[in-house]
């Protein structure tokens, strides 16, 4: 029998699998804003996709002068935020995404969860979302030395299953996780979701798809 081109798919949490981004960008604005008053700016949050929180100090102290205590405050509240809106029914799965897992579950394709989050934000979104049960196994941002654009959270991911990393797809919807993808020696998808593909994206990124969709008719070629 001729081996799989891809023997696992990992899988970006926020703005990939979950419609979470613009669920998380109007709660950091908020959290923000009752901070100290102020808007916060498109251009601001787009520097926080895809990063964890201890990469993301310096952004806080240049744009608002926060130092780590004030800014574990506002990421905190942040995150209450986010779960009460999720607890109103926002950030639902993405199109295709429940159409993305049957096809991978015919092909018995085990897949991961690698976000940048905390692990017990992870498990809740997808706890919420009745998909924790869809995924082999989940690796936090947290647990790793360095975050995306690094390739440490995908490389963890990969362990947790014993795939190959040259053997991995990562989907994913933000230039940190292209970049982290194309340092793991990982193939890559990007589905964009609010920050648009540039060019190295569009260099380092196997595709570039407009859906989840999309990525399942892919894979027809790929599995």
């Amino acid at each position: 029998m001729e081996k799989r081109k891809i023997e696992a798919v990992i899988f970006d949490l926020d703005g990939l699998m979950l419609d979470t981004e613009p669920v998380a960008m109007r709660a950091m604005a908020e959290a923000i804003r009752q901070k100290n008053g102020r808007e916060m700016t498109f251009a601001f949050f787009r520097q926080l996709i895809g990063h964890s929180r201890s990469d993301t100090y310096g952004f806080f102290e240049k744009e608002y002068g926060f130092d780590k205590e004030t800014t574990n405050s506002v990421r905190d509240k942040c995150a209450s935020l986010i779960v009460e809106a999720i607890g109103r029914g926002e950030g639902l799965p993405k199109p295709g995404l429940t159409e993305l897992l049957a096809y991978l579950d015919e092909r018995a394709v085990p897949r991961v969860v690698a976000s940048s989050s905390p692990r017990s934000q992870i498990l809740m979104k997808l706890k919420m979302a009745n998909l924790l049960h869809r995924v082999n196994s989940v690796t936090s941002g947290w647990e790793v030395p360095k975050s995306k654009p690094e390739p440490d959270i995908f490389l963890k991911a990969a362990g947790t299953i014993e795939a190959e990393p040259s053997r991995c797809l990562v989907l994913e919807d933000s230039p940190a996780g292209i970049e982290a993808a194309k340092r793991a020696g990982m193939i890559s998808i990007m589905v964009p979701d609010l920050v648009a593909p540039g060019h190295e994206e569009k260099q380092s990124a196997l595709m570039i798809l407009p859906d989840l969709f999309a990525v399942a008719e892919a894979l027809k070629d790929l599995l």
